[in-house]
C-alpha cells in the first residue's frame, strides 16, 4: 500500500490583476507572494509510514521548541521561511538549515518518491484568453509550433505588457479580439522603443513575428463568455498520471493498492479519472505527517523559484544591461552546500523523467532547477569555493545551454506529435498530450 499526499501553494481561486496596478507583479500573488503555482506529491509506503511519522514529528517538535510556538497546531513552511529566505539556502539561519537538512535525510534514507509540478500564473491568464486561438492556428498550419507562440505570449505578458493590456485581459466586457488587438498595439510600441537595444535582438525578432501573426490572423480568434481566471487542475492530474506510469514501469507503484490524500481546498473532481485509486478529500494536515511534509516542500520550492525570478528581472530603466543572478545566491557555507546537494538528489533523481514537470513557459522553473544542479555539479565544497565570484556567470551559461536544449527537445517532440495526430490540438483532445 502506498499513500500519496498532495499539497499546493501559490494559487488563488480567482486570479486578478493587482490593485493598484504594479508593473513588477501585474497580478495579485496572494499571501504566498509567488509568481508560480507549485504542487507537490509525496509517496510514502505503508511499511515506511510509521518511521516517517515518528522521525518527522520529532523534527517538528525540536524545531518548534526553538521558535517559541510549541502551542501552534502544526508547523507550516511559511513560518519556517519567514524573513530568512531572500537568497534561498544562502539566507537560511542555522536552525532552519538544520530543519531542512534533517528533513532531506529522512526522505532520502526512506526512499521517498516525489513529484513536483510548477506553472507560471500568467500562463493561466493566457490559457483563458489566447490558448484556443494558438491551437487553432497550429491546426490550420499557420504556425510551426503552438508551444513557441504560447511561450512568447506568456513571456511578453509576464514581463513586458503594459497596464492597458493587463486591464483589457481581465475586463469581462472586452472580447478576445479586442484583447489580441491591444497586444498587437502594445507590441508595436515595445518593439519601436527598444529597436536599438542589442541585448534584446533575439527577443525583438520573436516579438516582431508575433505582432505580424496577430495582425494577419486575429480574425480567427473565437469569442466566448469570459470566465474568471482560475487554476486548471487537469494539468496537475495529467502530470500525476505520467508519474504513475513511470513508477509503474519501474515496479515502484501499483495504482490499485494506493490512496491519495488531498489537502483541504484541493478539488476532488479532476482526480476522479483515477477510477481505481482510493481518494480522500479535505484532509486536515494536522492529522497527516505526509501533508505537512508536502507543505514545507512546496513553500520551500515556490519561494525559491519566485525569489530567483524576481532577482533576474532586468531594470526597465536600463534595459540594455544584461541581468544575471546576484552572487549573493552563491555565497553559501559548507552546510548550505551540502543541503543543496541533498535537494538535487531528492527533487531531481537521475532515474526519473517525470519527477519535476514544468509548463510551456518554463523560464522561472528552469532557473531554479539549473541553480540547484549547478551547485551540485561541484563534487566538493572546496572545489566549489575555487570559483568564488564566477558562479553567477558560469550558471548563466549553464542555464542558456539547457534552455536551448529544452527548446530543441520540445520542438522535435511537437513535430512527432503532428506527424501522428495531425496537430497539437488533435493530440490534446485525444488525451495523450497535455494542454499547452
Amino acid at each position: 500500500m502506498d499513500y500519496l499526499y498532495i499539497d499546493e501553494k501559490g494559487p488563488q481561486e480567482t486570479i486578478r490583476m493587482t490593485e493598484p496596478y504594479e508593473d513588477e507583479k501585474k497580478i495579485k500573488l496572494g499571501n504566498d507572494n509567488m509568481f508560480v503555482y507549485v504542487a507537490d506529491v509525496v509517496k510514502i509506503s505503508e511499511e515506511n509510514l510509521p518511521i516517517i511519522e515518528e522521525n518527522y514529528q520529532l523534527l517538528e517538535n525540536n524545531y518548534k521548541s526553538t521558535r517559541n510556538f510549541e502551542n501552534e497546531k502544526e508547523l507550516k513552511g511559511s513560518s519556517i521561511l519567514k524573513n530568512n529566505f531572500k537568497y534561498g539556502v544562502a539566507s537560511l539561519k542555522k536552525r532552519e538549515l538544520k530543519f531542512y537538512s534533517s528533513l532531506m535525510d529522512i526522505l532520502l534514507e526512506n526512499d521517498i518518491s516525489n513529484l513536483l509540478f510548477t506553472i507560471n500564473k500568467m500562463s493561466l491568464v493566457a490559457d483563458n484568453r489566447l490558448t484556443p486561438w494558438i491551437l487553432e492556428l497550429e491546426k490550420e498550419d499557420y504556425i510551426e509550433s503552438a508551444r513557441l507562440i504560447k511561450y512568447s505570449l506568456v513571456k511578453y505578458l509576464e514581463i513586458e505588457a503594459s497596464e492597458k493590456v493587463i486591464q483589457t485581459i481581465f475586463d469581462s466586457s472586452k472580447s478576445n479580439k479586442q484583447v489580441i488587438t491591444e497586444i498587437q498595439k502594445d507590441l508595436y510600441d515595445f518593439i519601436d522603443k527598444h529597436r536599438h537595444n542589442k541585448r534584446m535582438k533575439v527577443q525583438l525578432l520573436e516579438y516582431k513575428k508575433l505582432r505580424k501573426l496577430i495582425k494577419s490572423k486575429k480574425y480567427l480568434i473565437a469569442d466566448y463568455n469570459y470566465k474568471e481566471v482560475s487554476f486548471d487542475w487537469s494539468k496537475v492530474v495529467f502530470n500525476i498520471d505520467l508519474w504513475f506510469t513511470e513508477l509503474n514501469y519501474e515496479n515502484k507503484f501499483a495504482i490499485e493498492s494506493a490512496e491519495i490524500l488531498l489537502d483541504e481546498g484541493i478539488p476532488l473532481e479532476p482526480f476522479n479519472k483515477f477510477d481505481s485509486l482510493m481518494i480522500k478529500e479535505n484532509q486536515d494536515s494536522s492529522n497527516h505527517v505526509g501533508l505537512r511534509i508536502s507543505d514545507v516542500l512546496v513553500v520551500f520550492v515556490g519561494k525559491y523559484i519566485s525569489n530567483l525570478a524576481s532577482d533576474v528581472r532586468y531594470n526597465k530603466d536600463r534595459p540594455d544591461i544584461r541581468k544575471i543572478l546576484s552572487e549573493l545566491w552563491f555565497e553559501i557555507n559548507e552546510e548550505q552546500f551540502n543541503l543543496i546537494k541533498k535537494i538535487r538528489k531528492f527533487f531531481f533523481p537521475h532515474n526519473s523523467k517525470y519527477c519535476y514537470i514544468v509548463d510551456t513557459y518554463f523560464d522561472d522553473a528552469l532557473l531554479w532547477q539549473t541553480f540547484i544542479n549547478y551547485v551540485d555539479s561541484y563534487s566538493t565544497f572546496d572545489s566549489y569555493m575555487e570559483n568564488t565570484n564566477k558562479h553567477a556567470d558560469y550558471h548563466f551559461g549553464y542555464l542558456s545551454e539547457l534552455m536551448h536544449y529544452k527548446w530543441y527537445e520540445s520542438l522535435q517532440e511537437e513535430v512527432q506529435i503532428k506527424n501522428i495526430y495531425g496537430s497539437m490540438k488533435n493530440a490534446i483532445e485525444s488525451g495523450v498530450v497535455r494542454s499547452i
